[in-house]
């Protein structure tokens, strides 16, 4: 593997632990938002184009946005 997919992958790794460790809700939800699509990179780099797309897509914006919404509505600060 190149250099950059390492880095990604890395990436990914730190992006989910730091949405594991943030007190507020929207940080949580954008971090991990950021970690959907560095997987999606990741399987678009392994020659899995579809799997990529779907990835982008669910992991990228979809469900980002459906929890910012359901945070919205309730409390943004867990306590």
């Amino acid at each position: 593997m190149e250099i950059i997919n390492y880095i990604v992958l890395i990436l990914t790794v730190l992006t989910a632990l730091a949405a594991l460790l943030q007190k507020d809700l929207i940080k949580c939800i954008i971090l991990s938002g950021f970690s959907g699509l560095c997987v999606a990179y990741l399987y678009y780099a392994l020659l899995a184009p579809d799997v990529a797309l779907t990835a982008a897509i669910l992991g990228g914006s979809i469900l980002p946005a459906l929890f910012a919404f359901t945070v919205r509505r309730t409390q943004r600060i867990d306590e």
